[in-house]
């Protein structure tokens, strides 16, 4: 590896000590770093295209909030996750190894976990790709919103909640689980469908293969939102398309990181 790129969530104590050191072990094991530009801890830093073209891995240090953000402002390169928040269920390692882990990183001591992403389209338009979930919410939080869903070209559902959750596997942990939805293994191979305070008792969260092609409607002007990072207007009349195109992010852990064991941790399963 010649050079790794680094994205820092900002106002976590202590941090700028950490990228201090963090970037003498780099120096030491022959690795330049690229900080973001505007970064909140006085880094020269460069721009995203700089660092897509100069780093071959990137490297987020913050919440798994931190890592969707560094997913989504450069999709197509290896990313490792170092916990500097609360959850961190898509982050392998704590703050406190970090500096442990960064020679087995640059050694290859590590394993890479490719979760499916979810391509996004409205009106045929290519919008986004999701690694957590694309939410379809009501703009008016007076009112529900009516939701046709259709899947192969046939129809699914017409619901009628405050919103829906179309998730990834790897998103059923995260605003899913909190609607009542199913943990799911990261690594199978499926679509979550979650609504939000529905109507109906009988509107319960349903579970497809990867290879659905859904599709939206609302008949009240809503919302789409992104991995929580992207908002977009969904009109009454426009179209949202979801599927899985085969492509998926590239998430970089160490070999002994255990997904069971840290399900028990932070849901405390067991206690």
């Amino acid at each position: 590896m010649e050079k790794l790129g680094i994205f820092v969530r900002s106002n976590v104590s202590g941090m700028g000590e950490v990228l201090d050191e963090l970037e003498g072990i780099c120096h030491d094991h022959g690795v330049g770093v690229c900080f973001e530009e505007g970064n909140a801890y006085g880094k020269r830093g460069v721009s995203l295209e700089e660092i897509q073209r100069q780093s071959q891995m990137l490297l987020s240090l913050g919440g798994d909030g931190t890592l969707i953000s560094t997913f989504h402002k450069i999709p197509s390169l290896p990313i490792a996750g170092i916990n500097a928040g609360n959850l961190g269920f898509l982050t392998g390692v704590c703050l406190e190894k970090c500096f442990e882990f960064l020679p087995l990183l640059f050694g290859g001591e590590y394993e890479v976990h490719r979760p499916l992403t979810l391509s996004v389209y409205y009106n045929e338009e290519k919008i986004a790709r999701s690694l957590n979930e694309v939410l379809i919410c009501k703009k008016d939080f007076s009112t529900m919103i009516e939701i046709e869903a259709m899947i192969g070209g046939k129809m699914l559902n017409h619901y009628y909640c405050d919103g829906l959750i179309i998730a990834t596997p790897t998103g059923s942990t995260a605003y899913n689980i909190s609607a009542g939805g199913s943990v799911v293994y990261p690594y199978c191979q499926n679509i979550l469908l979650t609504p939000l305070a529905p109507h109906s008792l009988t509107q319960r969260p349903m579970i497809v293969g990867s290879d659905a092609f859904l599709e939206f409607e609302t008949r009240q002007d809503s919302q789409i939102i992104v991995d929580g990072q992207k908002i977009f207007d969904f009109p009454h009349g426009a179209r949202l398309k979801i599927c899985n195109e085969g492509e998926s992010a590239c998430l970089i852990y160490p070999r002994d990181w255990d997904y069971f064991a840290l399900l028990r941790e932070k849901f405390r399963w067991g206690d």
